[in-house]
């Protein structure tokens, strides 16, 4: 059994995918950084991130001194990105970034289980050993820094919709007030906009990066759809989705969400895990990995032929155009500046004009697969939060998600909703994709 010490979602999932160590089947066609290779990098962006990043976003929102609390069994989101290699501290911690108005933030540690060595925070203070009958506590230390500091807007890490951004829990909200005392407590304002900015805000290392975490999805997709792995009348999704479990823990990455496989056939959809494949069936795959830290959103889609079939039914293939259509349509008009409700609106408006039922529904990906920044999505904030109001910001990262509906011919003209994702950078031109999207169908025989 592995030890684990630290609380970082990316590490706990390194560490078990090491300490499961299956035997290899198949070697990877792209590169794929070993376990280190992946916690170094993704360390190593962290402290890039706080380096360049995080001044900029605090002066941008006016807050000059950012608090993170956070606690053993409940640590902050937003503090996966901003800690090194040398954890986040034990049981009730405060982080603090102050702009004293110079090009370096002032970067103040307090807590318990203090690393020796940092490359984040440049001073690292302790709790007293003699504070009262209860005991060390993190209070007095907090308030004397605040006090020195003399900010003028606290930013905390509160927010009403965004749930990344609204890392501060109540009882850590109060310790805060009760340490720094109610005229600095009346300066506490929601931090909200610097997250967004700081986490949706891509560095120009990441882009070769993410590039090769989309090439693996890619990989996982073809394996999946693929002949050597579906037997059809035989195969069933459980065994995929667990071949493709096994295969993701071989190559050293994990997924942030569960994988999705499931069958669509003449008449029906079918999803339940004991579903046989058969010929004739449409397959849909969604996966997506997380990788030094980045995250992919990609879905993928397979025909099965049946006997004497040589290509999918041209309803099929019909149907993935308009697809493709809708997916132009929101790269067209997705440009810096525009909100995402109303790229949804424009891309759908669009496509109705040639013809083309149509519905997007897209998400930003940034530090979570789901991310903080632009949604291309309606406008219902206390579903989808604010992000469907933040504008496309360029260079940033989406999950281009969207679906056409087709009446398919060969299947008595059953109206399919073919749905696509692929993951997109942000350009002033629009949308660009990472790597080559699907514009045809796989192709499984059936023997």
């Amino acid at each position: 059994m592995c030890s684990l010490k630290r609380s970082n979602v990316l590490l706990i999932c390194l560490v078990a995918a090491s300490c499961a160590a299956p035997s290899v089947e198949n070697e990877p066609t792209v590169h794929v950084m070993s376990l280190r290779e992946q916690a170094e990098t993704f360390f190593d962006l962290n402290v890039k991130r706080v380096d360049r990043l995080m001044l900029p976003a605090m002066r941008s929102a006016g807050i000059d001194c950012w608090i993170m609390m956070s606690r053993e069994g409940f640590i902050d989101p937003v503090l996966e990105y901003i800690r090194d290699e040398n954890g986040e501290g034990g049981h009730r911690n405060a982080f603090i970034f102050f702009d004293d108005g110079s090009e370096r933030l002032r970067r103040i540690m307090i807590g318990t289980h203090l690393p020796r060595e940092t490359r984040v925070f440049d001073e690292v203070l302790g709790y007293p050993s003699d504070y009262g009958d209860e005991g060390p506590s993190l209070q007095p230390v907090l308030r004397q820094v605040v006090h020195e500091l003399k900010p003028n807007r606290i930013g905390v890490n509160q927010s009403r919709t965004i749930g990344t951004s609204d890392g501060l829990t109540v009882e850590m909200k109060k310790h805060l007030i009760d340490a720094i005392g109610p005229e600095y407590a009346s300066r506490i304002v929601s931090a909200e906009q610097v997250s967004v900015d700081f986490l949706d805000t891509r560095l120009p290392e990441e882009f070769a990066l993410f590039e090769e975490a989309a090439a693996i999805t890619q990989m996982l997709h073809e394996e999946v759809l693929s002949d050597r792995l579906i037997l059809p009348g035989v195969t069933t999704i459980d065994e995929l989705k667990w071949y493709l479990y096994d295969r993701i823990m071989e190559l050293r990455v994990v997924t942030w969400f569960p994988a999705g496989l499931s069958v669509i056939r003449q008449g029906e959809r079918v999803s339940g895990d004991s579903t046989v494949i058969q010929p004739g069936d449409l397959l849909k795959t969604d996966i997506g990995i997380v990788y030094a830290g980045l995250y992919t959103d990609y879905q993928r889609a397979g025909y099965v032929l049946k006997p004497g079939e040589t290509a999918a039914p041209a309803g099929l293939q019909r149907a993935l155009d308009n697809a493709l259509k809708v997916q132009d349509a929101v790269a067209q008009v997705a440009r810096p500046g525009v909100p995402g409700y109303v790229v949804k609106a424009e891309a759908e408006t669009l496509c109705e004009n040639q013809g083309v039922e149509a519905r997007v529904a897209s998400h930003s990906v940034d530090a979570f697969g789901h991310g903080v920044g632009s949604w291309f999505s309606s406008d219902w904030p206390d579903r989808y939060s604010d992000r469907a109001r933040f504008p496309v910001r360029e260079g940033a990262y989406y999950a281009l998600e969207s679906s056409a509906t087709t009446e398919v011919p060969e299947w008595n003209n059953q109206r399919l909703s073919f749905g696509t994702e692929e993951s997109v950078y942000a350009t002033p031109d629009g949308l660009k994709y990472f790597i080559p999207r699907q514009e045809k169908l796989y192709l499984i025989m059936s023997q």
